[in-house]
């Protein structure tokens, strides 16, 4: 039998970006006293306005 360890290994990543409820984002938030943008709190984030950098303006909500 071969050993698997010895094969090369994948680089495996996860997208966090919408693999958790927002409340548990925002209890984090809270918790870590991080400040989220107020969108996230007043608004509706998961509304993303669609236009030719819709990606990047997307994932600059979860980067600040």
């Amino acid at each position: 039998m071969r050993d698997l360890s010895t094969l090369p290994k994948a680089h495996l990543h996860l997208h966090f970006t919408g693999s958790m409820r927002l409340e548990t984002l925002v209890d984090l938030a809270q918790s870590s006293r991080t400040r989220l943008p107020s969108s996230f709190i007043d608004g509706d984030p998961l509304r993303v306005p669609a236009d030719h950098r819709g990606w990047f303006r997307f994932q600059r909500a979860y980067d600040t």
